[in-house]
């Protein structure tokens, strides 16, 4: 297998997440989102609203299928770190039934990055998809130094699990970047270092490419997973 010495860095934002698990306990209580409705407001509870959504068929019934990410109008307390104001945000996904009605399939409440949570960048999140039947969310922030996360869930086993995971680091000094894309149904990894286009150098030089396993484990559930808390590869946390 190979392997790489270059060193990684640990986002700030990681950090100060990790720290504030130690020092106190979130009082947040998220809504529980209805299970059925006719359409997609049906699911927005009152106070909150769409920050986006996608709309294709996730579960291969040819039917067009619902995923939505929510966010309250106003902020609140004591979500992640104490006596900061933030609004919470929930991913859910709402698969079309055949009455032209939706059934809840998934609810995700700490899934998605929060607006303060890109650094100077500012807000983190970056969009989402539903493509070849997977719903793909992306996020990318940071400052000089950026970052970019991209997970891919699918529908499978009557559940939503992670079978694939990019993360992304860059450089705006050096124009250096570094690309860990992780197939998690396989255990196939691989690592894409390099320099940006945008170096007239650059354009001569070929990425180098580690193609390395990190083994066959059990997939991340849509419905526990939290953003940024589990070690995938040596330092690095999806």
């Amino acid at each position: 297998m190979a392997e790489t010495n270059q060193l990684f860095t640990f986002p700030m934002y990681i950090i100060t997440a990790l720290l504030s698990l130690y020092l106190f306990s979130p009082t947040y209580k998220y809504p529980v989102l209805p299970q059925k409705g006719a359409k997609l407001e049906a699911f927005v509870p009152k106070g909150w609203h769409i920050l986006e959504k996608a709309e294709g068929d996730l579960n291969k019934d040819n039917l067009p299928d619902l995923a939505t990410v929510i966010e309250t109008d106003k902020p609140v307390k004591n979500l992640k770190e104490p006596e900061m104001e933030v609004p919470p945000r929930i991913l859910f996904v709402a698969l079309r039934q055949t009455d032209g009605s939706y059934q809840l399939s998934v609810q995700s409440n700490e899934s998605i990055l929060l607006s303060n949570e890109g650094g100077i960048f500012g807000d983190p999140w970056a969009g989402m998809t539903i493509e070849r039947g997977t719903l793909l969310i992306q996020f990318y922030a940071g400052s000089s130094d950026r970052w970019g996360y991209d997970y891919r869930w699918r529908f499978q086993n009557n559940d939503w699990y992670l079978i694939g995971a990019t993360y992304t680091s860059s450089s705006t000094h050096d124009g250096s970047f570094e690309k860990y894309d992780f197939n998690l149904s396989t255990g196939a990894a691989e690592l894409i270092q390099g320099k940006a286009m945008e170096d007239e150098k650059a354009k001569t030089l070929k990425d180098k490419v580690t193609r390395f396993t990190v083994g066959k484990k059990p997939l991340f559930k849509l419905s526990t997973f939290k953003q940024g808390q589990y070690a995938i590869y040596k330092e690095v946390y999806i």
